[in-house]
């Protein structure tokens, strides 16, 4: 009798027990994504990791009965569930999910370079509870690129056509050296890798096929905003007092921590420099020109110009950076390097057919002059045709300037971290231009056949 009594209770504890828990097969539980898309992984990285959800919408508690990763001895994904990593998931304590509540499932990959180029790879998360299952696809693409640590260039070289070339430490190039950028190669320097030219560098792009330099991470911080778009991705490109015939033409040059700094000399054309975490652009008693480029985002200064000779011509610099608060002038005129507590003559500074635009400073031009103890410092500059986010007027040094009025950006949408610097068919700069500059400069950034006059800033 006693023996009847215990069997009894064991069976209606287990009834008890089913009761708690959703076990109708038409109980199932809901994944955060039926395709989990991972991006692009260079080859030998590992991926960010990635989150899945699966969700109890039922009204009692689910005991999954397994989740498996497939192919996971030879896919290259990786699964944690609930803190533990592993592809195969049995234990009935761990799979259960409380109604309204979630589990998580985190995949990372890795794949290992196999000569191929570009792969499509594909693995699946199954998911099974009260006798149906669950598919979850994974979709990742790996790409080759060939990788450098610590490489110093020592003698003249030609990176082919198309190259791609992830760098970790630094990338130096040795003085008497030169390192040519064929077109369309990609750089993806790794967080706090640098470059540092003593020789010279010279990016040689094309308008459809540009030298790219950015940082290696593909994925993003939000689904809007890939770490490509962001500052901080990659250290500094350094050109050196020693360094001479730096040159760089149709170049893409993002995501620094602390920008371009050239103490030497250096020649861009056609260039989009975006996004640092200091000034996106410091010469030191340096011989630069830009032409028909596009110098945006920084919390910084866009240009900073420390003594020397500087020529700036159609060119677009706007300060709307996002990533944090911007701390000075888009642009900066100086003639003492405070950091070696220097004077430094600014011997010639032009700027024409300009416009030199952001949303915090009015003005957003710093014109730093220090008088030396004895004498007068040299500190020449002139702005002619340029459109300035400032009050002011004109004199011997502003010509036909276009005093704080709106250049009309075609697209400033902060909320999705999305910028277009071309103008509207409204902007006052379109037609403000000084015409002595379409002979040399017939064409802008993108190609398009110049007016006369022409717009003011790099695009038509």
């Amino acid at each position: 009798m006693k023996n009847l009594v215990l069997i009894l209770l064991a069976m209606l504890s287990l009834i008890s027990c089913d009761d708690d828990f959703a076990t109708g097969s038409e109980s199932q539980p809901v994944a955060s994504a039926d395709t989990l898309h991972m991006g692009t992984i260079l080859a030998g990285n590992s991926s960010p990791t990635y989150q899945l959800k699966l969700y109890n919408p039922n009204g009692k508690e689910l005991k999954l009965s397994s989740i498996v990763l497939r192919n996971a001895p030879v896919s290259g994904f990786r699964m944690n569930v609930d803190g533990m990593n592993g592809s195969s998931f049995t234990n009935s304590d761990l799979l259960r999910i409380a109604s309204g509540d979630s589990l998580f499932v985190f995949v990372e990959a890795t794949f290992l370079p196999e000569g191929k180029g570009i792969q499509h790879h594909l693995d699946y998360v199954d998911v099974s509870c009260n006798g149906k299952t669950t598919t979850v696809v994974l979709d990742a693409v790996s790409k080759e690129v060939r990788k450098l640590q610590g490489y110093v260039v020592t003698a003249n070289e030609v990176w082919d056509m198309a190259s791609e070339i992830q760098v970790f430490d630094s990338l130096v190039i040795a003085q008497g050296a030169v390192l040519t950028l064929s077109d369309s190669t990609t750089l993806y320097l790794h967080d706090k890798a640098n470059i540092v030219v003593y020789g010279a560098l010279k990016a040689q792009g094309t308008i459809d096929r540009p030298v790219t330099i950015r940082g290696d991470r593909t994925d993003n911080m939000f689904d809007n905003l890939p770490y490509d778009n962001l500052p901080s991705q990659w250290g500094s490109l350094y050109l050196k007092r020693q360094s001479h015939g730096n040159s760089f033409e149709y170049a893409n040059i993002r995501g620094m921590s602390d920008g371009i700094w050239i103490e030497s000399q250096a020649d861009f054309a056609n260039c989009r420099i975006k996004n640092s975490d200091g000034n996106l652009v410091t010469a030191v008693d340096a011989q630069t020109r830009f032409e028909n480029c596009e110098l945006s985002n920084a919390a910084g200064s866009v240009l900073d110009i420390i003594g020397g000779e500087s020529e700036v011509v159609h060119c677009t610099l706007a300060n709307y950076n996002f990533a944090s608060a911007i701390t000075q002038e888009a642009l900066r005129l100086s003639n003492r390097d405070t950091l070696r507590n220097a004077a430094i003559p600014l011997k010639r500074c032009e700027f024409v057919n300009t416009i030199i635009w952001g949303r915090k400073f009015c003005p957003d031009i710093r014109l730093d002059y220090h008088r030396p103890e004895q004498g007068d410092s040299i500190f020449s500059y002139r702005f002619d045709h340029c459109l300035i986010h400032a009050d002011g007027t004109d004199d011997e040094q502003f010509v036909s300037t276009l005093w704080n009025i709106d250049p009309g950006f075609l697209l400033i949408d902060d909320k999705n971290y999305a910028y277009d610097f071309h103008l509207t068919d409204e902007s006052a700069a379109k037609g403000a231009g000084s015409e002595e500059t379409t002979t040399r400069h017939r064409l802008d950034i993108d190609g398009k056949l110049r007016q006369s006059p022409p717009t003011i800033g790099c695009y038509e």
